[in-house]
């Protein structure tokens, strides 16, 4: 089965940081049926109860965070990871001392971020 985009190569440090809210930051590529993104958590930062058409599975690779998705709250520590079904409310409650970084894929891709602000190309914080 072809593709009707081609293929491409990108850095985490060469995609410009969409600011989804203070403190949280996602590093998106999006490709025909889905987005892949690095998202960074600042200590201390959450995001609000939401829900989105999009399927969401993720993983942590630094740091720690409280989710709650569909009412069942749940530590989540680096190598952890979850699934979220399309329209499940969930929300990110404080980031441990050193934040966090997910890697998260959604699908169908994140069409609600086109117009998100980006901030400037930077060093994400990836584990070391």
């Amino acid at each position: 089965m072809s593709s009707s985009q081609p293929h491409r190569f990108t850095s985490i440090d060469d995609i410009a940081p969409l600011a989804l809210m203070h403190g949280v930051r996602a590093r998106p590529v999006h490709g025909e049926h889905m987005t892949l993104a690095v998202v960074e958590i600042d200590p201390g930062a959450g995001m609000p109860e939401h829900h989105h058409v999009n399927e969401q599975v993720g993983v942590v690779i630094r740091g720690e965070f409280t989710f709650t998705v569909g009412g069942e709250a749940r530590l989540r520590r680096t190598g952890d990871m979850w699934v979220i079904p399309s329209g499940v409310p969930h929300r990110v409650d404080a980031a441990g001392p050193e934040g966090c970084t997910v890697v998260e894929t959604f699908s169908p891709p994140r069409a609600d971020w086109a117009d998100v602000t980006r901030e400037r190309p930077s060093r994400g914080r990836w584990p070391a």
